[in-house]
């Protein structure tokens, strides 16, 4: 009864995985957020076949492309992961490093098995199982960090709800690949491994299959776009976010430290959800920070370019702009100018000069 159920709910998550895989491609598949979509997707289903307790020969040739997807399933899911909850995600060196180091583990670790010719097996077994879980932690944390700041109300649902399945998901890997680790799974660890798997793809296909816009789509919005916006605003959308532009902008609200979406709604006397959806419709931005970042970097690029504050620090700018460090200020500066605040700074004078 306990296969019955397991392979019930393996072929249920199978399908929707490549039935996700299909659809992520077809509505996002040029877009990095979807190209990560897809391999993830494949991933999940490729790591249902690869646990399975099918006889992989009887799968055939068909295996040495499902395999390499079996061993980059982490890696995908937590590169989606910043892309879909980090809206200035880009590919960079770290992410490679990361990536790399993670697969040749893995291959070192199918050469070890069944033979442990450098006698490294059980700690290589438990380094690698910890990175599994560690990469999955770090999207859980991703997800969760951004979560109050987070304009699309699809996508900030969806953060909620993704927080709970991925962390039970990989507590389940955790407990079968790192803790107890069996030779042989028993039914009640594949059925156990399958109904979550199951409920996770069953979930991404509630939020993703349904006309839900701002989840997978990373399209920034364009200036026309914005102006057309502001012009189909009815009256009451017009005052609320003249309201908003008179605390943010005329009396310099975006300076406080700590700022948060919550205080600027009671501030504004609005409901905290109609703000969210104000800034985000109307004005363009797909979280909070975005927001005050576009004034607060304005200001930050003034500053650096006046050469009576040359001698100003750059960490006293930074705190006067309301961040709490020097390091949210680097990146949001390095973000939307493509230099740090002091290359900025030797531009600036350079020109000025």
């Amino acid at each position: 009864m306990l296969e019955f159920y397991d392979n019930l709910f393996r072929f249920w998550a199978i399908g929707l995985f490549f039935f996700l895989g299909a659809i992520v491609v077809r509505n996002y598949g040029r877009t990095q957020t979807g190209l990560l979509g897809f391999a993830s997707a494949i991933s999940g289903a490729a790591y249902l076949i690869c646990s399975s307790a099918v006889d992989k020969g009887d799968i055939g040739y068909l295996m040495l492309v499902i395999e390499p997807f079996c061993y980059m399933g982490p890696i995908v899911v937590w590169l989606f992961s910043l892309s879909l909850f980090q809206d200035h995600f880009k590919l960079n060196r770290y992410h490679v490093l990361v990536s790399a180091g993670y697969l040749l583990l893995s291959r070192v670790l199918e050469y070890e098995f069944g033979n442990d010719v450098w006698g490294v097996l059980g700690p290589l077994l438990v380094i690698h199982g910890l990175s599994r879980v560690g990469l999955l932690v770090h999207a859980i944390y991703i997800a969760w960090q951004g979560w109050a700041e987070d304009l699309l109300e699809n996508r900030r649902k969806f953060r909620s709800v993704y927080i709970v399945l991925v962390t039970g998901v990989s507590a389940v890997i955790f407990f079968i690949e790192v803790i107890y680790r069996p030779d042989v799974p028993t039914a009640a660890l594949h059925l156990w491994q399958s109904a979550s798997f199951a409920a996770l793809a069953s979930t991404i296909a509630w939020f993703a299959v349904a006309p839900r816009k701002g989840l997978l789509d990373a399209k920034t919005v364009t200036v026309s776009e914005k102006k057309a916006a502001e012009k189909t605003a009815n009256a009451s959308d017009k005052l609320d976010l003249k309201t908003i532009n008179k605390l943010v902008v005329e009396e310099e609200g975006y300076l406080e430290a700590g700022l948060t979406i919550a205080k600027l709604a009671q501030d504004a006397k609005l409901p905290e959800h109609r703000l969210r959806r104000l800034i985000n419709q109307h004005m363009g931005y797909r979280n909070f920070a975005d927001f005050l970042n576009h004034y607060r970097i304005d200001a930050a690029k003034k500053r650096l370019a006046d050469a009576e504050a040359r001698h100003t620090q750059v960490l006293v700018i930074a705190m006067d702009l309301g961040y709490g460090s020097l390091g949210p200020f680097n990146r949001a500066f390095k973000e939307r100018t493509g230099q740090t605040p002091t290359e900025y700074r030797k531009q600036a004078l350079a020109e000025t000069e």
